[in-house]
């Protein structure tokens, strides 16, 4: 089975004081890894590790069969040749590139048809053109996740992308990451110190305080397989043969569900609260 190995040792300075970083554990890949723990527990720099932008005094990383670092055989591969894509809490945008430029920035070249893909998936298509400056923080942090994604990368580092956003922003944010990952199946790790929120949508959750890790139980996990929660205004409803397709406009996105003729007693201009599978939206960003 693919696996991703890790083991570091460090010292390390805690929010709580100096103290050693003692980490060894395996994922599968392909999984959807949460990572929780306080401020200053280490979780930055465990990404920091993966991602060959700091090497710890002693450590090994393998992914399948390559090694990305072993100190002791002195191997350190640096970052662009372990082909990791990162999210971090501020998107990182070019400002004077559009949505699409910034997407084909980090593509092989500007005509990979996952830019398109990813920028529809996203629901990007209609801001495509738009700088970063006239986009919501929402918004903003799509686009980091198409052009991380754009990358085809073996494993996605995510380090508390959402935290700035309000909850309502955010729910529909892990429910985008759940789908692009059942998508996709990109090896992801997401960081957060809201351990609620990595649950909705992990598949194993690794807790860190002060160096130290362990494995919490997914509670979730049964829920995140399932559906997600949404809630909007519908703005329209047409009627198929065996089906409803309803208009939902959350915060900033518009999605489309297809539900079963039990939603007839709904009214356009009512709020309503949907539990979906994220694999049903059919997402239209608003302009």
């Amino acid at each position: 089975m693919p696996m991703i190995h890790f083991h570091a040792r460090m010292n390390l300075e805690f929010a709580s004081g100096p103290g050693l970083l003692d980490v060894d554990f395996s994922l599968k890949t392909g999984s959807l890894i949460g990572l929780y723990g306080p401020s200053g527990s280490g979780k930055t720099t465990l990404l920091r590790i993966l991602a060959g932008l700091t090497q710890p005094e002693s450590g090994r990383i393998r992914v399948n069969d390559r090694f990305w670092l072993d100190t002791e055989k002195h191997i350190n591969l640096p970052t662009q040749q372990r082909n990791v894509g990162m999210v971090f809490q501020d998107a990182a945008l070019f400002p004077n590139m559009s949505v699409r430029q910034n997407v084909e920035f980090a593509a092989e070249n500007r005509r990979d048809p996952r830019v398109n893909e990813l920028l529809e998936l996203a629901g990007l298509q209609n801001l495509a053109d738009r700088k970063p400056v006239t986009l919501s923080g929402g918004q903003r942090q799509r686009v980091a996740l198409a052009r991380a994604l754009v990358r085809r990368p073996q494993v996605l580092l995510l380090d508390e992308p959402f935290s700035a956003l309000d909850r309502v922003t955010r729910d529909q944010l892990l429910n985008e990451l759940l789908r692009l990952h059942r998508k996709f199946g990109t090896t992801t790790v997401l960081v957060s110190h809201q351990l609620d929120e990595i649950q909705q949508v992990t598949d194993t959750v690794l807790e860190i305080e002060q160096g130290k890790m362990q494995w919490l139980e997914n509670k979730s996990e049964n829920r995140r397989a399932d559906k997600q929660s949404v809630s909007g205004i519908v703005t329209n409803i047409a009627f198929e043969s065996s089906k409803v397709r309803i208009q939902v406009q959350l915060a900033e996105t518009i999605i489309i569900v297809e539900q079963t003729p039990t939603a007839l007693e709904w009214q356009i201009g009512e709020t309503v609260k949907l539990n979906v599978d994220p694999e049903q939206f059919v997402r239209q960003s608003k302009s």
